[in-house]
């Protein structure tokens, strides 16, 4: 049995900013810390099942750069709304980030979550019990009232960020030794620009529900470690976990906006934020 730690990488929700994943995970791949175990919710569920299907970075960025707000969604035509858009582009576009023959015979650990509509639980969708479909990963991007709910089997979902944008603890769950985190939305300290319009005001209490339960989840894992370290609690091990956010400023109207030319930003700020975080650690 190898001695070698299990890594994880978490990749949060954001939208058209998860373009800033694609550029962690190319520093990622450069230094060789390709990990084992893959947890994601909405976009970052995307980028997980691209990386376990075997799509390089460099390949991932293509895509990213070949993505367009068109290529996601579009607006309902002639039948009832039951959101603002409708994401049939997206079954079409999901084919360019992931190569499902590739992720249906992967040996990574795949996790995506998505919020089950009728009990409102989180739902954990784990490619060692299930076989992963475009209709689970877009699951986990269906943002309430934005998109529709997707439905898998006899329930329907909505964005797994709706109970847990960056669920941490799948990954420890899953055994994780090391985990990456990459996450879209601010953390720790942080000084919110105060909205002066409606629409403004409801994306900055997004993105703080987003981070919150996030939030939590570290706290928990920083008390874990402490007391594993002075020796109180012998039933967890100590677990290493190192967060990567954006370093600038990203405006919350990318989450439903895709621009080749932010993405390219994206990519670039990801990679150069990786490699300011791990590099030496």
């Amino acid at each position: 049995m190898s001695d070698e730690p299990k890594r994880a990488l978490v990749l949060s929700g954001g939208g058209g900013r998860g373009a800033y994943a694609c550029g962690v995970y190319k520093y990622l791949e450069k230094e060789g810390l390709t990990p084992d175990i893959l947890v994601g919710t909405s976009i970052g569920a995307i980028s997980a099942a691209a990386i376990a299907s075997g799509k390089s970075a460099a390949e991932m960025e293509e895509a990213w750069l070949n993505t367009r707000t068109r290529d996601i969604q579009r607006f309902w035509r002639l039948r009832p709304w039951r959101s603002i858009y409708d994401t049939k582009p997206w079954y079409r576009t999901l084919r360019r980030f992931i190569d499902f023959n590739g992720l249906a015979e992967t040996d990574k650990h795949v996790i995506v979550t998505a919020t089950e509509v009728e009990t409102g639980s989180l739902r954990i969708f784990d490619n060692q019990e299930t076989g992963l479909t475009p209709a689970h990963i877009l699951a986990s991007c269906s943002i309430p009232l934005v998109y529709p709910w997707t439905q898998v089997g006899g329930y329907h979902y909505w964005d797994g960020a709706v109970m847990a944008n960056t669920p941490l603890a799948a990954a420890i769950d899953a055994g994780a030794d090391e985990i990456v985190v990459v996450l879209l939305s601010p953390f720790g300290e942080r000084r919110i620009r105060l909205p002066r319009r409606p629409w403004e005001a409801l994306t900055v209490v997004l993105d703080l529900a987003l981070i919150a339960t996030f939030e939590n989840d570290v706290k928990q894992l920083e008390n874990v470690n402490r007391l594993v370290a002075a020796k109180i609690d012998e039933k967890h091990r100590q677990i290493r976990c190192q967060v990567i956010v954006p370093s600038e400023e990203t405006d919350l109207s990318r989450i439903i906006r895709y621009e080749p030319a932010v993405s390219r930003r994206l990519i670039d700020l990801g990679y150069a934020d990786a490699k300011r975080v791990l590099a030496g650690n």
